[in-house]
């Protein structure tokens, strides 16, 4: 349950993130910057959250 929270609040970091970038800006821009170091990290933590439930899942079905 915790972890499914978590990856809802991941997501809506990362939304918010790539509507808050602007396009029309470079990389080098400062709130530009912000927003890839959010993009980035909301990204590796929906990974890592997906990696754990997956291996709860293949722990489950090994003990079974």
């Amino acid at each position: 349950m915790i972890k499914k929270i978590g990856l809802a609040i991941s997501v809506i970091i990362l939304i918010i993130n790539i509507f808050n970038y602007n396009f029309e800006f470079e990389i080098s821009d400062s709130n530009n910057k912000i927003s890839l170091v959010g993009i980035l990290a909301s990204s590796c933590a929906i990974v890592l959250i997906l990696i754990s439930m997956i291996s709860e899942k293949i722990e489950k079905k090994i003990k079974d």
